[in-house]
């Protein structure tokens, strides 16, 4: 099967781990749920030597719609914009102004305006927090790119079997179960946003997974308790697939640690690479 040729923005995936036992192979992916780059040829390569792909959760239209739609639904939602340090507002309403502005094509209009529009008010009201957070991060960032999304997206074209180690109901109750003061602090750091994407991008590329986990040891879904409980599930999920055939997991990178310890623990080899 010819598969599809990215020209730009592609770079190798070092975020790989073998996983074998009784001399069946599988593998790990960690996952960045946004990046700057592709990772098309590295995950093609690497779909190529496996039976069945795993994901966290649910990637289809409809599951994303449905999440999108649960995200909206935050009338209840202790407002945002009100909880943040006034220059932490105007440093985000810049950044959006900048995207926005570009994407909508707009900006010679938005001069005619008496006041810079309040994006940040506009976006984030009645919305739920972590929803809030993520349409800022992502667009404040512009990065395009989803290391699960191109994964289950070529794992399709493939003709691969597909499947996800938790429902849309637990994924959603971890989200919501985010604590709205790490969602504050997360923002009103915007000005320390550029330094940590610069080493969160290095990092990542380069496959420093341990100083990666130090970097983001406050982002909002790093809540320790969450992701050691998520760990052991989403281990005991895959296992039986792992037992049966080869097959490959993409997991959020934080999970990796966990993950490869309650592998090594039930006899597992681990070892960074597949390529």
């Amino acid at each position: 099967m010819k598969l599809p040729f990215f020209r730009s923005r592609e770079k190798p995936l070092r975020m790989v781990w073998q996983v074998e036992k009784d001399g069946c192979r599988s593998y790990l992916v960690g996952t960045a749920h946004f990046f700057p780059y592709s990772f098309a040829g590295s995950l093609a390569r690497l779909l190529q030597k496996v039976d069945t792909v795993l994901f966290e959760g649910p990637l289809d239209e409809a599951s994303t719609a449905r999440i999108a739609e649960y995200g909206r639904q935050g009338a209840d939602s202790p407002p945002l914009v009100e909880a943040l340090e006034p220059d932490a507002v105007k440093a985000i309403n810049k950044l959006l102004a900048r995207r926005l502005e570009r994407r909508d094509g707009d900006g010679l209009l938005l001069l005619l305006q008496p006041t810079e529009p309040d994006y940040l008010a506009l976006y984030t009201g009645g919305v739920r927090p972590w929803a809030a957070f993520f349409f800022l991060w992502q667009t404040c960032l512009n990065w395009t790119y989803s290391v699960d999304l191109e994964g289950y997206r070529l794992a399709q074209q493939l003709g691969k079997r597909i499947d996800f180690l938790e429902t849309l109901e637990e994924q959603l109750a971890v989200l919501d179960g985010i604590p709205f003061e790490r969602i504050v602090r997360q923002l009103n750091q915007v000005g320390e946003w550029p330094h940590y994407t610069d080493c969160y991008v290095d990092y990542f590329l380069s496959g420093k997974l341990d100083e990666l986990m130090t970097l983001t040891d406050r982002f909002i879904t790093r809540d320790r308790p969450v992701i050691m409980a998520r760990d052991v599930i989403l281990f005991e999920r895959m296992k039986p697939v792992f037992d049966r055939e080869a097959a490959v997991a993409f997991i959020g990178f934080p999970h990796v640690p966990g993950v490869t310890r309650l592998l090594l623990e039930q006899g597992y080899r681990v070892t960074q690479g597949a390529e």
